[in-house]
């Protein structure tokens, strides 16, 4: 159950957490390693880690979307 809290006005769940699901969660994680995939590649020059990084940025915007990750910032 999602109940909102009256001193933020967020809505939180049972455990007082900010609600969010596996897969929005797994979304950003696999993004910030995409950009950190991206910073390596710059300094390093390195091809195939350009190519992971938007392979992985491509895979977390993916599974943000299939996890319906903006309806859950409101």
């Amino acid at each position: 159950m999602v109940t909102v809290d009256d001193r933020t006005g967020v809505d939180v769940s049972e455990t007082g957490h900010v609600k969010g699901n596996v897969g929005s969660w797994a979304a950003v994680y696999i993004i910030i390693a995409a950009f950190i995939f991206g910073t390596l590649a710059l300094i390093l020059g390195s091809v195939p880690l350009w190519i992971a990084a938007g392979v992985a940025i491509v895979a977390g915007a993916a599974i943000g979307l299939a996890s319906n990750i903006m309806e859950q910032a409101y």
